[in-house]
């Protein structure tokens, strides 16, 4: 749905944060733990079936991880005992959130000081988002009592066969991007990046998506850089030295990234201890048409909201549950995981419900 509204120019990463409207009362009813660990697997699916690139995943997800842990407690402590209400939860998470997405950002990509002139604005769009996202989930309340009930003994649930891959060449990887991380000198980084692009498909549309990293970069280290000028008093020779050299290195961060996610080696979740990465892994089959599914939800939604028709997301939360059931089915091959010949018609024991 958020990918149907406009960005906001200068910032373009402060978007509403719509997965809150399950992830916060999900928080507020079963605690923290939980709902970072549905924070993650939300981010996962992200990872998995929208192409995102590992670095964008690994910064979202460690300030995700970041705010429920620090925070969370606190918020579902004080929602308990009627200290306060969605509102304020909603408000709080969404700042601490931003402000930790913000500091990561800056420590791991942008890296110049300038870049902290984001955090006023920030935190106001936090009150906006955090208050716009406490009204959806005030609209939408039976819907989550719905989704938060607990499965129907003998519930079909379907079962995931996930397809291995090597895993010396993801750990290689892996190492290879911890490096590029820590060591920014162009001896290193323009090898990199001209292999990374012949070695990644689509990284043309990859790098464009990451466009507001860029301009950032530009904007802070070309002209905000002191130095010696070489073009009529706007660029030093140091801002565009520090400009090139951490636009390679980002370039690189990205697509290094990329390969990474196509190589991930999903045997290593193969019957996990974990119940919440167990759950994560029976459901991945179900969101093969995730992405069209979500788009023709949000459209829906919108134009009821804009009509001012009554009951905007229960019938396009309909609508998106009959694709989502349809796209589940045997013959459904998501990218990475495979779905056995008895999907669908597995019994969920007590347990996995």
């Amino acid at each position: 749905m958020e990918n149907l509204l406009p960005r906001i120019p200068l910032f373009p990463w402060m978007r509403v944060g719509f997965s809150y409207v399950v992830i916060l009362p999900f928080l507020l009813r079963f605690g923290a733990r939980p709902a970072c660990a549905l924070f993650v697997a939300r981010n996962a699916v992200a990872l998995l079936y929208g192409g995102q690139p590992l670095t964008t995943f690994l910064i979202g997800t460690g300030s995700g991880i970041g705010a429920f842990l620090a925070l969370g407690p606190a918020v579902e402590w004080s929602y308990r005992r009627g200290l306060l209400g969605t509102l304020g939860a909603s408000v709080l998470m969404a700042s601490a959130f931003n402000v930790l997405q913000l500091a990561a950002v800056n420590a791991t990509l942008i890296r110049h000081a300038g870049f902290y002139f984001q955090t006023g604005p920030i935190l106001a769009w936090s009150l906006v988002s955090g208050a716009v996202v406490a009204m959806l989930i005030r609209g939408s309340e039976r819907e989550l009592d719905a989704l938060f009930a607990p499965l129907p003994p003998g519930a079909a649930l379907p079962q995931t066969n996930l397809a291995a891959s090597r895993v010396e060449p993801f750990l290689a990887g892996l190492a290879f991007l911890i490096l590029l991380a820590c060591v920014p000198d162009p001896v290193l980084q323009i090898p990199a990046l001209t292999l990374l692009i012949m070695a990644v498909p689509g990284r043309g549309r990859i790098l464009l998506q990451a466009w507001p990293f860029f301009f950032y970069l530009a904007w802070l280290h070309l002209l905000h850089t002191p130095g010696a000028y070489v073009a009529g008093g706007w660029l030093t020779r140091e801002g565009i030295d520090h400009f090139l050299a951490y636009a390679t290195r980002l370039a690189a961060l990205i697509l290094a990234g990329r390969w990474l996610t196509l190589r991930f080696p999903w045997q290593w979740a193969r019957n996990p201890r974990s119940i919440w990465l167990r759950g994560f892994l029976l459901a991945l089959p179900m969101m093969a048409d995730i992405f069209p599914s979500s788009l023709a939800f949000g459209r829906e939604a919108l134009r009821r909201i804009s009509a001012g028709t009554g009951g905007a997301f229960a019938p396009a939360l309909t609508a998106w549950r009959e694709r989502m059931l349809e796209a589940a089915s045997p013959t459904a091959r998501p990218a990475g995981v495979g779905v056995s010949s008895e999907a669908g018609n597995a019994k969920g024991n007590g347990e996995s419900g």
